[in-house]
């Protein structure tokens, strides 16, 4: 299995399970994990969730060694969205724990999640830029403001856990191996309180912060690029700001 579901109490540890890949994310793990948040989510026993990695690392993104022909990059791509939105809109808190790797696909779900907690192994990169792929502004944005999310979106570089904390990526750090121990905590300190308050307060943030609105926009973008094979001539030609096309609306 490419996602590990473990029970702990009313947290459910939803855990990516390729540490050969770094956890890199396959079509099949993709799919698994749509299903695994499924069933968290319809699951009344279930509070909270948390996302983390196998053998030391969270997710080096999508998998660029998985052999695709255009249909296939097209389906993963359409995937990945469908986990971006689903985890940035999911009607329980979440949490990631996060250790080693955390790149591309992976920083998209850290991203997407309420509260991120990491050890000092963790390193998270947004190689969008690199590899051709508008993606990052959506979430980063409103965690660390706009003059913070150009300069880790844009020039791509790699920041420890310790600079994630102080820029307000991380809200909290762990001692060597205890990301996940935290974030239970963190999870646990959550689904302590009132569940009608918390539900309404997550869904305050998610209204004022337009956090759906935003990622809705970058997925059409991102599904269009698949579609045209990496084109941006094909998705900014009718508007070069947001990339949207008349009619583009929304891949799902």
């Amino acid at each position: 299995m490419s996602i590990l579901v473990e029970a702990h109490d009313a947290v459910r540890v939803l855990r990516f399970n390729r540490p050969d890949a770094r956890n890199a994310m396959s079509t099949t793990m993709l799919e698994e994990l749509l299903e695994a948040m499924a069933d968290a989510a319809a699951d009344d026993a279930v509070a909270a969730v948390v996302l983390t990695g196998a053998g030391g690392a969270f997710s080096a993104g999508a998998d660029l060694r998985e052999e695709l022909d255009h249909q296939g990059s097209v389906r993963r791509m359409d995937l990945l969205c469908h986990v971006y939105e689903g985890v940035a809109t999911f009607p329980k808190p979440t949490v990631a724990a996060v250790e080693g790797h955390c790149v591309g696909g992976g920083i998209e779900v850290a991203a997407a999640v309420d509260i991120r907690v990491a050890d000092p192994t963790a390193s998270f990169r947004f190689p969008g830029a690199t590899l051709g792929i508008a993606v990052g502004a959506a979430k980063l944005v409103g965690l660390v403001g706009l003059g913070t999310a150009k300069d880790l979106v844009l020039t791509s570089r790699t920041f420890s856990a310790e600079e994630g904390w102080r820029l307000g990526f991380v809200q909290r750090l762990a001692q060597p191996g205890q990301a996940l121990a935290v974030a239970l905590e963190v999870a646990g300190e959550i689904t302590a309180n009132n569940p009608h308050a918390v539900a309404f307060l997550r869904r305050q943030f998610l209204a004022f912060t337009g956090m759906a609105d935003r990622v809705a926009a970058e997925n059409d973008v991102l599904h269009a690029l698949a579609e045209a094979a990496g084109d941006y001539g094909a998705v900014t030609h009718a508007n070069p700001v947001t990339g949207r096309t008349p009619g583009m609306g929304t891949h799902r």
